[in-house]
């Protein structure tokens, strides 16, 4: 597909670079790029806006360190990763592209930046992001230019902005070159909530813009199915270090129940094909340093490509946040979205699954997450390890704080002579409902835990910071304090692999 100049673009190929077919992967459309002869920025304001015009710069190979900086050199601001071997730029209409090795240029088009479930279904409001060299204000006058009320959230990621108006008006606010992508808003960001978001995995190039989808993910064995390896070479210090490992694995072990992809434990976190798992504060060496408390929780880097190895697929989060498991930050929650992308997927449109870019808390994977993971490797080729997916409702605190109780676990076999992987059977006898009421200070929960090699402690913790051992093990009980108002009691059973089982139930306190 070519832009003619009287459209902004005209597409040549530099004399000096040899061409190379390189498709240009958008979620609405694949563009092929056709030979040319050399290549220009577009004219500035294009659509009547801004001097500096925002567009895809594709090249014949990956871009380089070197050549991001020859870019930054010429005024030409690199904004983005968009596979396979482009980057979203801005620069004005007289900028230098001679001699850079590009092979073709042009700009978004409206139906690019539209998620495609707005035109399937009703949203309470949309989610608008702005390329990230859009100053704000600049932002939420454009959005009521085109007649939108901007509903403002402090706790939105930068360059994002929830809008409410008519969606006839959509299109006209995607054709808007400040206009990144549009998406539905989920209900809490409708209702103004706080949220915490992802702003997308990483690759050596930056983040992969909402507009674009990733590519195949990690290169299939000759049986078709991907095996990866992780290492933990750090943990948290705010939960207990064996559940916090667990909580991780349980994690993966979800995606590959639904996938055919498997995790190992490995021993070498520079190895090819494992994922380098570590907690981290401020700046960690991989040049995307932590914000400290209450910002970004964590990142992730594609698989290879488009990141190299040992990079490639590593998961790092931020060690300042006050971990938890079953409430508030919820560990197992945050390592579902983020093992999504060391697995290749991008963030969804859907608002209601694990990989909307606004974390929510998450029992398991939603039709959405299963159909784009199926979409990379395909299903699963062994029994599940986890809780059948199911559709996590979304609570109303930024990040997760309203755990669901899991269906029973099927137990998978322990392979002869390998490490112990099944985790162990738990159930709460009583109270006999997973939602209780009571005007009493403490709450008396009991139930029993057993494991094919044996269950060696029973723990418990209240969304309100209390936490203890239960009595007993294959018969426990547990005392917990409760505060008035709601209060998500958690029951987590371990055996001696450091493998874990837990449910939960809501109490109440009048």
């Amino acid at each position: 597909m070519t832009f003619p100049r009287a459209a902004g673009m005209a597409l040549l190929l530099t004399a000096s670079c040899a061409w190379a077919q390189s498709t240009i992967r958008l979620r609405a459309r694949t563009i092929q790029p056709e030979r040319g002869a050399a290549v220009f920025p577009p004219p500035a304001g294009a659509d009547g806006g801004a001097r500096r015009t925002h567009y895809i710069l594709q090249f014949s190979s990956y871009p380089s360190p070197e050549l991001r900086q020859e870019l930054a050199r010429r005024g030409v601001r690199a904004l983005s990763y968009v596979p396979d071997s482009g980057l979203m730029v801005s620069s004005d209409s007289t900028a230098d592209l001679q001699g850079l090795g590009a092979v073709w240029a042009g700009p978004l088009e409206a139906r690019d930046k539209l998620n495609p479930l707005l035109a399937t279904r009703p949203a309470p409001a949309y989610l608008v992001v702005f390329h990230p060299d859009v100053e704000m204000e600049e932002a939420r006058a454009l959005a009521r230019e085109r007649g939108f009320s901007v509903l403002e959230n402090s706790s939105l990621l930068p360059g994002h902005l929830v809008v409410t108006g008519g969606a006839t008006r959509l299109e006209e606010l995607a054709a808007s070159d400040e206009v990144s992508y549009i998406l539905p808003a989920s209900t809490d960001l409708a209702a103004g909530k706080p949220v915490t978001g992802c702003a997308g995995a990483l690759t050596d190039a930056g983040i992969v813009g909402e507009y674009a989808t990733v590519g195949n993910g990690w290169a299939k064995g000759a049986s078709g199915a991907v095996a990866l390896q992780y290492v933990f070479e750090s943990l948290t210090s705010k939960v207990d270090q064996n559940t916090a490992r667990s909580e991780i694995e349980r994690a993966f072990r979800t995606w590959a129940s639904n996938a055919n992809v498997s995790f190992a434990a490995g021993g070498d976190a520079s190895s090819a094909r494992t994922i380098a798992i570590l907690f981290a504060s401020g700046a960690h060496g991989d040049g995307y340093p932590f914000d400290g408390p209450g910002g970004v929780l964590a990142h992730t880097f594609y698989p290879a490509p488009p990141n190299s190895e040992p990079l490639a697929g590593d998961m790092h989060f931020d060690g300042d946040e006050s971990w938890r498991v079953g409430a508030d930050t919820d560990l197992f929650s945050v390592a579902l979205h983020e093992a999504g992308h060391a697995l290749g997927l991008g963030h969804s449109g859907d608002p209601g699954s694990v990989m909307y870019p606004y974390y929510h808390f998450a029992s398991g994977l939603t039709p959405d997450d299963i159909a784009g993971i199926q979409s990379l490797y395909g299903p699963s080729v062994a029994a599940p390890a986890d809780p059948p997916a199911s559709t996590p409702v979304q609570p109303a605190s930024p990040t997760p704080s309203t755990p669901q109780t899991p269906s029973t676990p099927q137990t998978p076999s322990t392979p002869a002579g390998g490490k112990d992987t099944t985790p162990p059977s738990l159930s709460i006898v009583s109270p006999g409902s997973t939602i209780v009421s009571t005007s009493s200070q403490t709450i008396s929960i009991s139930g029993t835990a057993s494991d094919n090699v044996g269950v060696t402690t029973v723990t418990w913790s209240t969304s309100t910071g209390s936490s203890g051992a239960a009595s007993g093990t294959a018969n426990w009980s547990a005392q917990a304090p409760l505060l008035v108002g709601t209060n998500v009691v958690t029951i987590r059973a371990y055996d001696a692999a450091g493998n874990s089982a837990w449910r939960s139930i809501t109490v109440v306190r009048r």
